[in-house]
């Protein structure tokens, strides 16, 4: 021990005698080990981390891949679930610690508190009576939701979460027990959950609000969700204390659910003994909950850590290099103490201590440069969030990872230079052997370079690949007119509205609109492009075999003025008027890809067709509109149409249960709210959203205005991960190119200082300095050329990797290569030119003096 502290002490003298070398050493360490930390405290929350919750690895959910939402009908594999099937799952299903249920989607709801000036939103979520009990989650006030209250005729009561408490209620202890109105109707906060529970989601702004399912209707009057036994939208979650149980437990889940489907067949079902025997679902660890965050960057943050250990790679054969470099530079001074008595292993033990001393400090400096980062990323892809589930802090198995990584690196990368450096001969270096008239001495350094340009050249291909790939997203032809244009979301049922007030609302604000000059085609719709939302239906056609399944189509319901409002092309016939009233035929335009998939070489103006094929003669199309992207930006456009929002489907004559018909009449009731208001404006955008609320606010004060912005910003908005990945890309790139800049410079300044005496000798029989800059750059070219020849096939590999995340771009795109290629070149060729010219300057005599 004692004579390890001394060789420790000894490094640290060393370092502090050489601090332009330490503060090299630690910076490279810092930016390579920082990045790469950066990236795995990001992929460890969105990725990795558990659920606070008691055994979270003992949580599974029911279904692989949660989705929202379906309105009857068959999965094939289960994910998402009705509160009757629920109930029955829970109830005939053994061997699991229990089943909890929880919306998949959220509710919206004006809050507010008695003498408070005004409401404010809330998002909340329906929670089985048993959800907190199940998880094993504790109250940090109050008492949390017990079976008990979920239970029809029980006080309506909720729980807050602890940072809503904090955000919305300021803190204030006596919350808990007092009512809230909520959608109108007095609620009982009875709790606040545990500091650090944001629900079963890990997802950006979680919902702080939990009720019971038996209260979803009070809450929801125009939906009801809770009471339509054929309408999915719901997650489950079981505990399953002993894992070797899940398979039994999956396939009692499996044959329970077929019996239920079976017991709820509608009259007009044709669905085969088959069809039902291929329904399944399974059972998937849950540790992390349902992970809404995993789900959208999982990709990208695998990507990216994958970038980040490029850069690494590039950072340790930095630090090898310099070390390979110090360590020759003390050959003689190693050979003398070796022949003086100094045992190899003490040495090569003193150098690798050295090594791990760089590599723990330049660990430590890359917390700063990771916490850094992430405060950084997380300002990137967490704008606008009220409550951020991400830290920027680091937690114990990032810095567990960053002290692994960093041990890793001095140990790995400081044994081979430590192991080269006392190899020599003591005998051949006391009598001056280390002269050299070649370089090839510095061969294991040359072989970390070329390394390190194959890595840079394959980063910075990535990097143009990547910014190709968001520049075709961003420039690709939307189909409607973002610019110049406003959009507010709204929440109508949040404030209690009844349906049948809808009407009237409606009229105050196209009047109110109406009267503004700088505000024109004002509309509204159920949703717009890009709006993250999606209704969806079957389509029937008059006369279609009913054994036809799969055909189906987004819908939405839409105000007059709609298409104006977006600059939407209207390609044939009309679009919805003011003439499409509760009374006159009901009528729906529909977008080219419907007719493409539906009408296609059939009378489209006039054609007939309808949700199901008892109403395929619902809706007759008056009209035709370009196929405007509403959903994922990458996605193909898919079959539309769209519905007066002043006509609702009759249900009634159905050939269908009564239950599945005042599902499907609730469910147009709700689908006429509308959630988005359009304008186009004139002027100033900021002034136009003021004139926008103002007016809006003018004619109901109590419905709140969740956002407005400029419709540019709402569709930039779906490309903020893509320019996160494509920034940090960049940034990795151009870092790799500096750290390989910064190896050829070091090799090539390593050759000519072990090349002087031969430089001095060529110029003392004649050599030209243009001879000598030219010899020392070629060396230089040569290693850059070598690794651009390693780098390409790695380049093409890599874009091979990334063709899932590029949109309109090849992996194997020639472009980005080989400005990549010309850009490592340039570097190579600055990077040499210094040492070069140097060499070049050499007096003959004072080298010749100096040998």
């Amino acid at each position: 021990m004692n004579t390890i502290l001394q060789d420790i002490r000894y490094g640290m003298r060393r370092l502090r005698r050489s601090p332009g070398f330490a503060a090299t050493a630690i910076l490279t360490l810092a930016l390579g080990i920082g990045a790469t930390t950066a990236i795995f405290t990001l992929t460890y929350q969105v990725l990795l981390r558990s659920m606070p919750v008691q055994h979270p690895e003992q949580i599974y959910k029911v279904g692989k891949e949660i989705e929202c939402c379906v309105d009857g009908g068959l999965q094939n594999d289960w994910r998402i679930f009705s509160n009757d099937l629920y109930r029955s799952l829970r109830d005939q299903v053994s061997g699991t610690d229990g089943i909890l249920a929880v919306q998949a989607g959220t509710l919206t709801v004006t809050a507010r508190r008695a003498g408070d000036n005004g409401a404010q939103s809330l998002d909340a979520r329906a929670v089985s009576g048993n959800y907190f009990q199940v998880l094993g989650v504790q109250p940090s006030l109050g008492r949390l939701i017990t079976p008990n209250d979920d239970q029809e005729g029980a006080p309506p009561v909720v729980v807050l979460s602890h940072a809503i408490w904090q955000a919305k209620f300021h803190s204030d202890p006596s919350i808990v027990g007092q009512a809230l109105l909520m959608a109108g109707r007095p609620v009982t906060v009875v709790g606040v959950a545990a500091e650090n529970f944001l629900g079963e989601r890990n997802a950006a702004d979680p919902a702080g609000v939990w009720f019971p399912l038996a209260h979803e209707p009070l809450l929801e009057p125009e939906r009801k969700l809770a009471l339509m036994p054929n309408s999915h939208w719901l997650d489950l979650l079981a505990r399953i204390p002993d894992s070797k149980q899940v398979p039994l437990i999956q396939k009692s889940i499996q044959v329970q659910l077929v019996r239920w489907l079976r017991a709820h067949r509608e009259p007009s079902d044709h669905t085969t003994e088959a069809e039902f025997a291929k329904q399944t679902t399974e059972l998937a660890p849950a540790a992390s909950g349902i992970n809404d965050l995993g789900d959208q960057y999982k990709s990208s943050l695998n990507m990216l850590m994958m970038i980040a250990g490029f850069v690494l790679l590039i950072t340790c054969a930095n630090l090898a290099n310099l070390m390979l470099v110090r360590g020759m530079a003390r050959s003689q001074e190693l050979s003398v103490r070796t022949a003086l008595g100094a045992p190899r292993s003490r040495l090569i033990r003193q150098m690798l201590v050295e090594s791990l001393l760089l590599s723990l400090l330049g660990g430590l400096l890359s917390l700063l440069v990771a916490y850094g980062g992430v405060k950084g990323m997380l300002a990137l892809l967490m704008k606008d969030v009220q409550i951020n589930p991400l830290q920027a802090s680091p937690s114990i198995p990032v810095l567990l990872f960053a002290l692994g990584v960093s041990l890793l690196t001095g140990v790995l990368f400081g044994i081979a230079p430590a192991w080269i450096a006392t190899a020599a001969n003591p005998a051949e270096a006391l009598r001056g052997a280390n002269r050299s008239t070649t370089d090839s001495s510095a061969r294991p350094q040359k072989v970390l370079v070329i390394l390190q340009a194959a890595l840079s050249v394959a980063l910075l291909s990535s990097a143009g690949l990547l910014i190709a790939s968001l520049r075709n997203l961003e420039r690709q032809d939307f189909h409607f007119q973002p610019k110049g244009r406003l959009i507010a979301f709204i929440d109508i049922q949040a404030s209690g509205m009844p349906y049948e007030r809808l009407d009237g609302l409606y009229r105050q604000l196209d009047q109110a609109f109406q009267a503004v000059p700088t505000l024109h085609d004002f509309s509204y719709a159920t949703y717009s492009p890009m709006s993250d939302n999606n209704w969806g239906s079957g389509v029937a056609l008059p006369g279609q075999d009913p054994s036809v399944r799969n055909q189906g189509a987004s819908y939405d319901a839409v105000s007059p003025h709609f298409f104006d409002a977006l600059g939407t092309r209207i390609l044939l016939g009309r679009g919805i008027t003011d003439h499409d009233t509760v009374s006159s035929t009901h009528v729906a335009v529909v977008n080219k890809r419907f007719v493409d998939k539906y009408l296609q070489g059939k009378q489209v103006i006039g054609a007939h067709f309808g949700p199901t094929l008892d109403l395929a003669h619902e809706f007759e199309i008056v009209g035709v509109v370009d196929d405007s992207k509403y959903r994922d930006p990458r996605g193909e456009v898919r079959g539309m149409y769209f519905l007066p929002m002043t006509q609702i489907v009759d249900f009634s004559h159905v050939n269908a249960s009564a239950a599945t018909i005042q599902d499907a009449q609730l469910s147009q009731r709700f689908f006429h709210y509308a959630t988005v208001l359009i304008v186009r404006y004139d002027g100033d955008a900021a002034t136009a959203a003021n004139t926008m609320r103002r007016t809006f606010q003018s004619v109901n004060s109590d419905i709140p205005i969740a956002q407005l912005l400029n419709y540019s910003d709402q569709v930039s908005n779906h490309f903020t991960q893509d320019e996160t990945v494509v920034r940090l890309t960049i940034v990795f790139g151009v870092l790799a190119l500096i750290l390989a800049s910064l190896g050829i410079y070091g090799v090539t300044a390593y050759t000519v200082g072990r090349r002087t005496s031969e430089i001095g000798i060529r110029m003392a029989l004649g050599a030209d300095r243009s001879h000598v800059l030219m010899m020392i750059l070629r060396g230089a070219m040569q290693q850059t050329i070598l690794g651009l020849l390693i780098g390409i096939p790695v380049a093409l590999a890599a874009g091979h990797l990334l063709q899932s995340q590029l949109y309109g771009v090849k992996g194997w795109n020639p472009l980005p290569l080989a400005v990549s290629s010309i850009l490592l070149l340039l570097s190579a060729l600055v990077a040499g030119v210094v040492p070069a010219r140097r060499a070049s300057s050499i007096e003959p005599m004072q080298a010749l003096r100096a040998e």
